[in-house]
């Protein structure tokens, strides 16, 4: 049985949570890997247990056996962390049982994250890593009032490229374009509200000079920059990637962290959009994108606009996919997303 001593449960509250926000598809898993390999960063695969169980969890204030037990068998059925983070249900288990007295909900998902940790490794923060949480960044910031934020933006063109490169799901390059505008400004109203909180990194920037890039952002996590964080980032991976790397599904989504930055992927679109693409892309994005982040229009199609009709519907199919995601903190609505969406999509992609 692990028992864990009041020094290491203060130590472990005190471990300040911090968290990489960023659209799907803008390095945000290149990041997290890269922040892994630092000596002193626990960086774990993506899991969204965090804003999943808060809901049911996240204000009980007296923990018995049972709801810390009730509490695990929820956390072992969300699929990523069950899948990548290859941690000792029992030993966990065992661990939070024995502080139930002093477990809040904070402590108790920080919990998990030191359990991810391999021994010996001097814990100086967590770091949360998962797309959807930009929808949940309100919430966060009520668990984690002192959290830092990393918000990794990628070019609205290449990010529609790599999209349609994986993605399962028809979207039309209106609909992304739409959809990475309305996140990119959820994102800057959130900064807006607690600046000193946040740091913006852009994707090109990490993949051209990943070391520049990660010597900011040490500097804003006040920790000192590792060579290692660049050298070693795609050779010492999690081992849940490992345990996976030959699915077909993980290659598709992380294959290429396996493999040395690639920095061409970040002007890949300037090849592979077609015009009448980027002319769309650039209408609903283009003035945001450059004003915000830098990123410049390219089309020779200036003023084109999709008509009213056409941009209704994917205003309001972006509201859907929205209230859908933000539905998940429900119980309910976990379970369909885990077992009743996957067979429809699976019926729908077979005809």
């Amino acid at each position: 049985m692990v028992i864990m001593a009041k020094e290491r449960i203060d130590k472990i509250n005190n471990t300040p949570l911090n968290f990489v926000i960023g659209k799907e598809r803008s390095g945000t898993t290149l990041l997290q890997v890269m922040l892994n390999a630092h000596s002193q960063i626990v960086a774990p695969p993506e899991s969204r247990f965090i804003m999943l169980l808060y809901r049911k969890y996240g204000s009980k204030r007296n923990w018995s056996e049972k709801a810390v037990r009730d509490f695990c068998d929820d956390l072992y059925a969300e699929n990523l962390f069950k899948k990548y983070w290859n941690i000792d249900k029992e030993k966990l288990c065992s661990s939070l049982v024995e502080i139930k007295g002093s477990l809040t909900y904070s402590l108790l998902c920080k919990t998990v994250f030191y359990h991810f940790a391999p021994a010996g490794k001097d814990i100086k923060m967590f770091v949360d890593k998962n797309p959807i949480y930009y929808y949940f960044i309100p919430e966060i910031g009520k668990m984690f009032p002192g959290a830092k934020y990393i918000h990794i933006v990628r070019d609205y063109r290449a990010n529609i490229i790599s999209h349609k490169r994986i993605s399962d799901i028809y979207l039309s390059i209106a609909d992304m374009a739409y959809r990475w505008l309305k996140v990119h400004e959820m994102i800057e109203e959130a900064k807006s509200k607690a600046p000193q909180q946040w740091i913006t990194l852009k994707y090109e920037s990490l993949v051209t000079d990943p070391e520049k890039a990660l010597k900011e952002i040490c500097g804003f996590l006040n920790i000192p920059f590792e060579e290692n964080m660049v050298q070693s980032h795609n050779t010492k991976l999690f081992e849940g990637f490992y345990k996976n790397k030959e699915g077909t599904a993980f290659q598709k989504f992380h294959g290429n962290m396996f493999k040395p930055i690639n920095a061409s992927l970040a002007d890949e679109w300037k090849e592979k959009m077609p015009a009448d693409d980027l002319a769309i892309a650039e209408s609903i994005a283009g003035q945001f994108a450059e004003k915000t982040y830098g990123y410049k229009i390219y089309s020779e199609k200036t003023g084109y606009h999709i008509s009213s009709i056409r941009f209704f519907i994917v205003k309001c199919k972006y509201v859907l996919i929205k209230k859908y995601i933000k539905l998940l903190k429900y119980r309910w609505m976990f379970f369909m997303h885990k077992y009743f969406v996957p067979a429809l999509l699976r019926i729908l992609n077979s005809k």
